[in-house]
C-alpha cells in the first residue's frame, strides 16, 4: 500500500512539473501581426482554460528572429513557439517542402498534406528533434514587393531579392534567376529603402504591417508560396504535463490557428 501511495506521489509530481514555472511562449513576429494575435488567442484561451499553467508570452522580436527562437525552442529554452512551419526546416529537412514554390495548387491542398499519411514521419521527425506540432493551418499565399513593375519573368532576373533564412527560399529565387540575399524579416524594410535589397516577398497582410508596400510598391500577385500558421511545443515540457493539459493544449492550439 505504501509502495502504491508512493508512485501515485511521484506520478502526480511529475504530471504537475509544468504548472510549476512559467511557460515560456514567443512568436518572433511583430506585435499586431496575425501570428501574434494567433499566439496571444492561444495564450488567454489556456489562461482560461488551465489556470494552473502559468504562460510568459515574450511579444514581438524580444528572444530574436524566428530562426533564433526556433533554435531556442528544440532545445527546451522557449516552451512554445508560434510562427511559419516552415521554421522546422532548418531541422526536419522534409519540411523544406513548404518553402517550394508552386508545389501547392491551393490551401485546402496543403490541408489534405496535413492530413495525410505522408506528413506522419514528418512530424514525428520533428518530435525526435525536440519539438512537437500542436497545430498547424495554411494562411495567405505570399506575394512578391518590388521597387519596379513586374511584367514577366524577364523582370526579376538578376535583382536583388530578399529571402529568408532557408535553405528552400534561397534555392527557389536562385532557380528563378534572382540574386537572393538573406535577410530577417525585422530588417527587410530597411534592406529595400536602404537599397540593400530591392525585392522582397511575404504573405499581404504581415507584409503590410512591415511597410513593405511603402518601400517596394509594386505588388504582384504570385501566389509561389502559401504561408502558415503552426503553434508547436518542446518535447520535453510536453512530457511533463498530464494527458488531461495535453489534451486541452491540442485543442486550444487547434482553435487558434484555425482562426
Amino acid at each position: 500500500i505504501f509502495t502504491s501511495i508512493a508512485i501515485a506521489a511521484i506520478v502526480s509530481t511529475a504530471a504537475t512539473q509544468a504548472s510549476a514555472r512559467d511557460l515560456v511562449v514567443a512568436v518572433a513576429d511583430p506585435v499586431g501581426t496575425l501570428k501574434d494575435q494567433m499566439c496571444q488567442r492561444f495564450v488567454d484561451s489556456v489562461g482560461e482554460e488551465l489556470p494552473d499553467l502559468a504562460l510568459n508570452y515574450v511579444q514581438g522580436e524580444a528572444l530574436g528572429s524566428a530562426k533564433s527562437v526556433m533554435e531556442q525552442h528544440v532545445s527546451g529554452t522557449v516552451d512554445i513557439f508560434c510562427n511559419e512551419l516552415v521554421w522546422f526546416a532548418n531541422y526536419v529537412n522534409d519540411m523544406q517542402i513548404l518553402g517550394w514554390g508552386f508545389t501547392f495548387r491551393d490551401p485546402e491542398h496543403m490541408v489534405a498534406f496535413f492530413d495525410s499519411p505522408i506528413f506522419d514521419p514528418i512530424e514525428e521527425e520533428a518530435i525526435s528533434k525536440g519539438a512537437r506540432i500542436l497545430s498547424a493551418k495554411p494562411t495567405q499565399p505570399r506575394m512578391l514587393f518590388t521597387k519596379e513593375p513586374i511584367g514577366s519573368i524577364d523582370d526579376i532576373q538578376n535583382i536583388k531579392m530578399r529571402v529568408p533564412q532557408l535553405k528552400s527560399y534561397l534555392e527557389l529565387w536562385t532557380a528563378l534567376g534572382t540574386l537572393p540575399t538573406q535577410v530577417s524579416w525585422s530588417e527587410v524594410y530597411l534592406g529595400l529603402t536602404a537599397g540593400g535589397v530591392v525585392a522582397a516577398e511575404g504573405p499581404p497582410t504581415d507584409a503590410g504591417k512591415q511597410n513593405f508596400h511603402q518601400a517596394a510598391p509594386y505588388v504582384t500577385r504570385t501566389d509561389h508560396l502559401f504561408s502558415t500558421v503552426h503553434i508547436s511545443i518542446n518535447e520535453g515540457t510536453w512530457q511533463e504535463l498530464s494527458e488531461t493539459q495535453q489534451a486541452t493544449l491540442r485543442d486550444l492550439a487547434d482553435t487558434a490557428t484555425a482562426w
